[in-house]
């Protein structure tokens, strides 16, 4: 028997004290269809004066009673001072209605019934229109919410901040009185892309077929949830119109299935909008006012039969918002159409009506359609990967009682399934585990059903999240069992540029705290930028906290190294490496200088809770603490703010990398663990300790990544790299060829004696010790690398 809970209030997000910059746009790990962005933007008005709204925004209070006081102000009526009429009945909604019109906005329908997504009065101004539409408005009590810079408060609120800034786009200005209506599928080009599902015999067959290896869906789940095949070319990163994705437009083009993410096509109060004057007929007749049943879901926008499909587009509450794109048997082939006028949306959405209690909530989108086949209750998929829950998405979930948190049953899709519950509420969450303590089942609810095997009982036997402060060794002994089982897999995400580096340090791993020093201008920046450029393309939401050199300026670092060129040498690819790059789940912190580490810690939680930040680099420490202490002081607030990184690495779950200098009197040969600069305190509460040093001399290409402290497994090791200033990164290369020096030992062996010729062999001896020699290139009278450590400072 399935388990119910009484619903608790979902908690709202962080405080935001200072905004972060980010790369627009979903992150994504593939290719991205594109479409033409909006002609022209939005100037941004005059300054917003002093804020009078302290008293009602939740924002404004400490952390202690945000979640209450946010409860009450989106529940509370809302009171109109600056509209006099919105005291009587129906004044709210004439009052929303002649605003946004006033405004020249074109409201959309949001993932709740009682919601319009509108512009933020905060964060629109001067934004394209794919970006502006922000804010969730509810229609019911005017409350609204920015899910991108976190701004709320009251009806009157957003009346009186909206009213000190423009919306209105100058281009659209002058040759409409509204901005043009959001984009809108063909439902004719949608049927066709569904007809040709059935009509591909081998992947119809594979998804259909009940033989070994075969998926075992029902058609009616594939014609309830819409899927489609589609072809494309891999060779063309994007997708021109929805007439080239159903015919494909090239003799390369590979199927691909086709997964619509669905949103409400619109709700009553826009309706009312448009039709006020012109129609009696309510559209809350055709949605039902939320009276739809579990038997009664046929009243979808994808039908099963083509009189239904024919008319289904005019009675359906709901409607394609994305089609997201994904290679059949090319696997690295992903793209959405379209980006830029995408609006929020889920797969499966549509299925679960309005009366549902319970949604499962799964990584893939085969992974829901196989879970809501064997279980009958509706399924949705994340939006942005397997493993992020955007804060659209939450809002979308907010309705449910009991959420089945059905992921990966691997060690990176437990970590992402804890997470996700603490965002969603651990008190109406349960976890679903495929496996169930076999090492060798399943994986997913897909793979489950391909076996045969009973997601009934899989369902059934999922657990609500244990507290986590306080465990047991049953709560243990399964990550115990996993991790002596699976070494390999618990190792993080591993570099898919630097094999060495993944040797000696086992990946980026989640709850760990890593010091990266070197000398000044030795490459650090360089070599963290290219390390974590290159696990956000393996899907690592990244956030970069960079207090020493301008975001303009790392931004095109790091957009020359995804390129592998120097794009300044060719301006007409920059539009095209930009797309790409804005699709990663990269943001940066908008800090520069001495900044107090409780406002970057603040804004460090937000982006963990927002963006499901799981990688932070800290470039540097002593940039961001410079001038808030003097003399010994200093090194007290250092190690503070280095304890305050590790105790949130370890509550948050998150990696956190600090760029620190060396002690300026460390001699260059002379480095170890204790040459960082600060007391000891740095390096015993990190969990790594890397050391970038030149190899050679100062003109020298090659660096050397010296791994001093692993608290992992132990493996310390040393790893060469070369620069190439072409591709502005680094290369992993071979360790340099030993070679002995012994020429001053026996140049001067005929003027010592005996003790004094034994004396010198080892000082040789001693200094070419077990380094490799330095590189061709390198002067050969470069001083030899020595093992000494210097004292540190009390």
């Amino acid at each position: 028997m399935l388990r119910r809970a009484v619903r608790l209030p979902l908690p709202l997000p962080l405080p935001l004290p200072l905004p972060l910059l980010r790369t627009t746009g979903a992150p994504r790990r593939r290719w991205l269809a594109t479409v033409q962005p909006d002609a022209g933007a939005p100037k941004d008005g005059p300054a917003e004066a002093p804020r009078q709204w302290a008293a009602v925004d939740p924002f404004r209070h400490t952390h202690t009673h945000t979640h209450a006081v946010t409860a009450a102000t989106m529940a509370a009526p809302a009171k109109t001072p600056l509209d006099p009429a919105a005291a009587g009945d129906g004044g709210l909604e004439r009052s929303i209605r002649g605003f946004l019109s006033s405004t020249r906005q074109r409201p959309r329908a949001g993932l709740k019934a009682d919601e319009l997504m509108v512009k933020c009065p905060v964060c629109s101004p001067g934004k394209p229109r794919r970006l502006a539409y922000s804010a969730h408005l509810n229609t019911g009590t005017g409350a609204f919410v920015c899910t991108n810079c976190f701004e709320q408060g009251p009806w009157e609120k957003y009346q009186e901040l909206a009213s000190r800034r423009t919306f209105q786009n100058n281009a659209i200005a002058r040759h409409a009185d509204s901005e043009p209506p959001p984009f809108e599928f063909a439902e004719a080009t949608l049927r066709r892309l569904r007809q040709n599902l059935v009509r591909h015999g081998p992947v119809y067959a594979a998804l259909t077929g009940r033989d070994k290896g075969q998926l075992r869906l029902r058609p009616d789940v594939l014609a309830r949830y819409g899927v489609g095949l589609g072809f494309v070319d891999p060779d063309v990163p994007e997708i021109p119109d929805l007439h080239a994705l159903a015919d494909g437009c090239s003799d390369r083009a590979v199927p691909c299935l086709v997964f619509p993410r669905t949103a409400f096509r619109t709700n009553s109060f826009i309706e009312n909008t448009t039709t006020e004057a012109a129609t009696a007929t309510s559209l809350a007749q055709r949605i039902g006012h939320n009276t739809h049943t579990q038997a009664d879901r046929g009243a979808q926008p994808f039908a099963s039969s083509p009189a239904e499909e024919a008319a289904s587009p005019a009675l359906s509450p709901y409607r394609a918002v994305q089609l997201k794109v994904v290679g059949w048997d090319t696997a690295e082939l992903e793209l959405y159409y379209p980006v830029d006028d995408a609006l929020p949306g889920l797969f499966g959405f549509h299925v679960a009506g309005p009366d549902s209690e319970e949604v499962i909530l799964t990584g893939h989108e085969l992974d829901a359609m196989a879970a809501f086949q064997e279980t009958g209750i509706p399924a949705v998929s994340l939006p942005r990967g397997p493993y992020q829950l955007p804060l659209d998405a939450m809002r979308a979930l907010e309705r449910f009682e009991r959420v089945y948190v059905w992921l990966d049953d691997s060690h990176q899709g437990t970590e992402a399934a804890a997470l996700i519950t603490r965002k969603l509420g651990v008190d109406r969450c349960l976890v679903v585990r495929t496996k169930g303590g076999d090492p060798q089942g399943p994986k997913s609810a897909g793979i489950a059903l391909a076996r045969s095997h009973d997601l009934v009982s899989i369902l059934e036997a999922a657990q609500p999240v244990q507290h986590d402060k306080v465990l047991t060794f049953g709560a243990l002994r399964e990550a115990v069992r996993f991790e002596v089982t699976n070494p390999d897999l618990i190792r993080g995400v591993e570099s898919s540029e630097l094999p060495g580096w993944n040797a000696i340090y086992k990946g980026l791993r989640p709850g760990e705290l890593t010091i990266l020093s070197g000398a000044t201008g030795c490459g650090k920046t360089t070599v963290i930028s290219q390390m974590s450029l290159d696990f956000c393309k393996s899907g690592v939401s990244t956030l970069w906290g960079s207090f020493e050199i301008p975001n303009v300026r790392l931004a095109t670092r790091m957009m020359g190294q995804l390129a592998r060129r120097d794009i300044s040498r060719a301006p007409a690819e920059v539009d095209y490496w930009a797309r790409k790059f804005e699709q990663l789940p990269m943001y940066f912190l908008k800090f520069h200088g001495s900044t107090r580490p409780e406002t970057v810690l603040e804004t460090m939680r937000h982006a963990v809770y927002a963006y499901d930040v799981k990688h932070i680099v800290i470039d540097n420490l002593q940039f961001m603490m410079s001038m808030q202490a003097k003399g010994m002081d200093k090194y007290d607030a250092q190690d503070a703010a280095i304890a305050t990184f590790r105790r949130f690495a370890t509550d948050e779950n998150v990696h956190i990398t600090v760029v620190a200098h060396l002690r300026k009197d460390q001699p260059a040969g002379d480095v170890d663990i204790n040459s960082v600069f600060g007391s000891a305190k740095v390096t015993q509460e990190a969990d790594n300790v890397v050391i970038l040093q030149r190899y050679g001399n100062d003109n020298s290409k090659v660096r050397v990544l010296n791994v001093l402290k692993n608290r992992f497994d132990g493996t310390l090791g040393k790893v060469f790299l070369s620069y190439a200033p072409d591709t502005m990164s680094f290369k992993e290369i071979p360790p340099p060829r030993r070679r002995k020096s012994t020429t001053t030992t026996v140049k001067a062996a005929g003027k010592l004696s005996m003790a004094d010729r034994l004396l010198a062999e080892m000082e040789t001896a001693r200094a070419v010790g077990d380094d490799p020699d330095p590189d061709p290139d390198a002067d050969a009278d470069a001083d030899p690398e020595a093992g000494s450590s210097g004292r540190r400072p009390k």
